[in-house]
């Protein structure tokens, strides 16, 4: 069998672990979702908002970026107790600071109700770094599988642990007791489920190499921490705490659907890619074959969540969620954008050339920041902000894939070939749930979301079907013999 081939399988093998796990537990989350916009206000969901935003932005320090730098450093013995240890100390000393900086975020937020939330969610730091080596250590291996017991175990108990705290009358506490004692659960099956532990081992050859390495990565979360934060900041500054809950309610579906599944790919086409490094040609297939199968999932979702955002809300979220539909159409698009050069990154990685995402993300950021600030400032809707970023991801998207064409040294229509099948797929789906839509339009909304989302994939599939007879049959080929794998 190939390397490509092996590449292809393991990519997918992983992601079927990775995404059963996700999503068997985000079903929950989903469930808690919909339980907690019937039992919360707008304000409950902003004022857990601030926490969550600010803490978004302080956990891109929290292993110092060694995470990534161990899996690199793959054959070094050292390795895993030394990242741990820089972890855990890194963890507890982002407690210390969230407690610090609190009072900062109810200046920031002009809103005193974010010290609390932010003070008590910062215990997350530590919880995450006693887990966060034997995660890694799980990916490195390959071994996704064996994740998907832990990955379970947090989102479950988080979804479940929100559920039980929103009956209790606490309001946002309950998105926030969610969010620690799901963390706490996932660190400790961490510690069931891989056997091993850290040794009082400290290299500081090693600790230099894993900097060396995670700094730059660091970097690079902490721009695209400020990329896709900026929103929440300038929402929840300059509109308040309901526009921010309504803001991150329309964000859920998109991100559940769209956005984690890119996560996830990331997750378990770096450590594949590691092990290609030196070998340009079977990097280069496995980017183009990563491309073209991502976008089969992803296009559709994307597409399919902006066209029927209105049944999706009145469904699920009744009708007191009306504004959620615009901001959630625009963040759709832009979940879509993201996800066709998001495996970009982990080749420029890969390769040990992680500044180069440094140098996109300054760029990036130089564009997005100007255009939120004139949403939210001159427009004033959070449908315009979504579209910001929707504008932003596509621009900076075509600025990657370029520069992945120039860096793998294959021509750029090489990457739109790969592309092309989902995107053509897509715009006939787009044609057909447009005309059932228009014509169930008098149905009740579950119904019309009923119907319009399986004419989308009758449609979507049926078209791949006649003119990509070969690609649809080879992606059921390929994952197949990754699941029997």
């Amino acid at each position: 069998m190939s390397t490509t081939r092996n590449l292809t399988r393991a990519t997918l093998w992983g992601t079927f672990w990775s995404y059963a796990s996700f999503y068997s537990g985000k079903l929950m989350v989903f469930v808690s979702t919909v339980v907690l916009a019937r039992l919360l206000s707008e304000e409950d969901f902003g004022v857990a908002g601030y926490a969550l935003v600010v803490i978004s932005f302080l956990q891109v320090m929290n292993d110092l970026g060694t995470g990534q730098a161990i899996i690199y450093h793959r054959d070094d013995p050292d390795a895993p107790n030394t990242g741990f240890w820089l972890g855990l100390g890194m963890g507890i000393v982002m407690f210390i600071m969230t407690w610090a900086i609190a009072p900062l975020a109810g200046l920031f937020f002009h809103d005193q109700r974010a010290i609390p939330v932010t003070r008590a969610i910062g215990v997350v730091f530590p919880i995450v770094a006693v887990g966060n080596t034997h995660d890694v250590l799980l990916r490195r291996d390959l071994s996704f599988g064996r994740k998907f017991v832990p990955d379970f175990i947090t989102a479950f108990t988080k979804g479940l642990i929100s559920i039980g705290l929103a009956f209790t009358d606490v309001g946002a506490w309950s998105l926030i007791g969610g969010q620690v004692f799901g963390k706490m659960a996932g660190a400790f099956t961490l510690w069931q489920v891989y056997p091993w532990r850290p040794q009082l081992r400290f290299n500081p050859r090693m600790a230099r190499a894993l900097l060396s390495f995670g700094v730059n990565i660091m970097v690079v979360n902490a721009l695209g921490a400020l990329i896709a934060n900026a929103d929440y900041l300038l929402v929840g500054r300059y509109m308040g705490a309901a526009a921010l809950g309504v803001y991150t309610l329309a964000f859920r579906l998109p991100d559940l659907l769209v956005m984690q599944f890119c996560y996830i790919i990331g997750r378990v086409i770096f450590p594949v890619y590691t092990t290609l490094r030196t070998d340009l040609d079977a990097l280069r297939q496995g980017f183009l074959n990563t491309a073209r199968y991502v976008s089969l999932i992803t296009v559709p979702l994307g597409l399919g969540m902006a066209l029927v955002a209105r049944p999706v809300v009145l469904t699920f979220f009744t009708e007191r969620w009306m504004d959620a539909i615009a901001p959630m159409r625009a963040i759709a698009i832009y979940a879509l954008m993201l996800s066709l050069a998001h495996n970009v990154g982990d080749v420029y990685k890969a390769q040990g050339r992680p500044q180069i995402l440094t140098y996109i993300s300054l760029g990036r950021l130089a564009v997005l920041l100007p255009g939120l600030w004139w949403a939210v400032t001159s427009i004033q809707t959070i449908a315009a902000v979504g579209w910001t970023h929707a504008a932003v991801a596509f621009l900076t998207g075509v600025l990657e894939l370029a520069l992945a064409s120039r860096l793998l040294k294959t021509p750029f229509r090489k990457i739109l070939e790969a592309l092309a099948p989902a995107l053509l797929a897509g715009l006939f789906m787009v044609l057909v749930v447009q005309g059932v839509l228009f014509l169930s339009a008098t149905l009740i909304p579950i119904l019309q979301l009923s119907l319009s989302t399986l004419a989308g994939g009758v449609a979507y599939l049926g078209i791949l079907w006649v003119f990509q007879h070969d690609v649809l049959l080879t992606a059921f080929g390929i994952l197949r013999g990754a699941i029997q794998h």
